[in-house]
């Protein structure tokens, strides 16, 4: 009698993990275009890398959360790097429009 070791096979286990560390490279390239912007006072800085880029991120680091075997350590970093340039942005946005410009 021969002793059979089944292995599960997860296909696409390769791409959670690649795309967790995605998460986490796009987060901080966004994070680094938003020190940037607000460093340099400057509007040059794309929207790009406001909007489209951390909600890349968000997407890639929620992906990278449906991993069995491997760690979700970037994912879980992605998701809330991502998720911290929507609120800061949103805050900045919500604390601007209380600004009263006529006493």
């Amino acid at each position: 009698m021969e002793l059979n070791v089944h292995t599960k096979r997860t296909y696409g286990g390769r791409f959670q993990t690649i795309s967790g560390l995605l998460s986490f490279l796009l987060g901080l390239i966004a994070l680094a275009a938003l020190n940037a912007g607000l460093i340099l006072k400057t509007e040059m800085i794309p929207g790009f890398f406001f909007y489209q880029l951390p909600l890349l991120g968000l997407i890639l680091g929620i992906v990278g959360l449906f991993t069995r075997k491997h760690s979700r350590m970037y994912a879980w970093w992605g998701i809330a790097l991502n998720a911290f340039i929507f609120v800061f942005i949103a805050m900045m946005f919500i604390l601007a429009w209380t600004i009263n410009a006529k006493p």
